[in-house]
């Protein structure tokens, strides 16, 4: 009786340890890429302010400073101070950012309707184009001058330890493909004279994820999609695509398993993802044709499972959730209700109200994970 105890014991030991290892093995499994947050605020105060930044340096090794508010364009052409309000608003973003974390710095010469150069940023961000430069082309001359000596400087301040110097950059080609050539032409010229200043420092544009899944979008041509593509890989080390893909025809009714595989076997360059989200509320767009977004938690959840298996397998650099808690209060008030701003209010890995959303724990678990690069 004695002995058949002392196995009994010795099996239960057994399996305990076994199920103990396992469970070490996992919780220490590795991740290729750094995860993080863009310092998008729920509310226009302070006390949101404090909120995000705790969660976003919490929960992530680094973080996206998305510049996209307009470029002084005269003041970077001729060398004279930024306005003070912007001098800032770079600083207050420096001094609230992690000490440990990586920078990923996103700045554009694309407006944010990515059909033209991007607006002033003067005393208040995207003020309308001054006369002299309204009509310039983005490989004129004085555009080219004025954005390599604005990157220089936005460099300078954030020391960033990626750039992306296009956000979104295809969508010209479905806005206005006739100036493609003319972009493709400007960002050769600002990667060339970059990379003579920071070598080491690994540049990039943004692509968006739609454009290249026109089954779900009538308003893109894949081909010049892939052409476009093709045009820019030359002048950039990675590839980094914006990840939306609820605003399409998907809506978001479903994800498909093989959508994230597709998009990131476009390339063989390596890959980042710079900015993502999915909705996790039901929600319709304010004008037509109205479109019923069916978002809901598990739905989010699932895509960033999927997102997060496929950006490991896939060696990914980064990833970055755009927003971390859902911004209907900043929606209301600051934003006017905006409807530009209506896709992404739902989207937080917090609710309005700062719960947890499946997604989070989601996130936390494979936060906890060791990075292997």
């Amino acid at each position: 009786m004695k002995s058949n105890l002392n196995l009994g014991r010795l099996i239960v030991i057994t399996i305990l340890c076994f199920a103990f290892a396992c469970q070490k093995d996992s919780s220490v499994a590795s991740r290729s890429f750094l995860m993080g947050f863009s310092p998008w605020h729920y509310d226009n105060t302070l006390e949101a302010q404090s909120w995000t930044y705790d969660k976003i340096i919490t929960y992530g090794d680094i973080i996206s400073e998305h510049m996209e508010e307009g470029v002084p364009w005269q003041e970077s052409y001729d060398g004279s101070p930024f306005p003070q309000s912007f001098i800032d608003e770079i600083q207050s973003r420096i001094a609230l950012k992690g000490i440990k974390q990586k920078v990923l710095l996103q700045i554009s010469p694309l407006n944010v309707s990515r059909n033209g150069l991007a607006n002033y940023r003067g005393t208040l961000p995207n003020q309308t184009l001054p006369e002299e430069w309204s009509n310039l082309a983005f490989n004129d001359d004085k555009v080219k001058v004025a954005f390599l000596n604005y990157a220089k400087r936005m460099v300078q301040y954030f020391a960033p330890d990626y750039l992306l110097v296009g956000v979104e950059s295809n969508l010209l080609i479905r806005n206005k493909p006739e100036v493609w050539s003319q972009y493709v032409e400007l960002q050769q010229h600002i990667y060339s004279e970059l990379k003579k200043v920071y070598p080491n420092l690994p540049i990039s544009v943004s692509m968006f994820c739609v454009p290249y899944f026109p089954q779900w979008s009538n308003e893109d041509n894949l081909e010049q999609q892939i052409n476009g593509l093709r045009d820019i890989e030359p002048y950039v080390d990675f590839v980094s695509f914006s990840l939306h893909p609820f605003m399409s025809g998907l809506l978001a009714e479903s994800f498909p398993d093989n959508y994230l595989s597709q998009l990131f076997g476009l390339t063989t360059k390596p890959i980042a993802v710079s900015e993502s989200s999915y909705s996790a509320q039901v929600w319709q767009t304010a004008s037509a044709p109205i479109l019923t977004f069916n978002g809901s938690e598990e739905k989010q959840k699932n895509f960033l499972k999927l997102f997060l298996e496929q950006s490991n397998k896939s060696r990914v650099e980064f990833v970055i959730w755009f927003c971390v808690r859902d911004y209907d209060a900043l929606w209301q008030n600051a934003l006017g209700s905006s409807p530009d701003a209506l896709p992404w209010r739902d989207t937080g890995l917090y609710d309005e109200q700062g719960n947890e959303r499946l997604a989070m724990d989601l996130w936390k678990n494979w936060y906890g994970k060791i990075v292997e690069r």
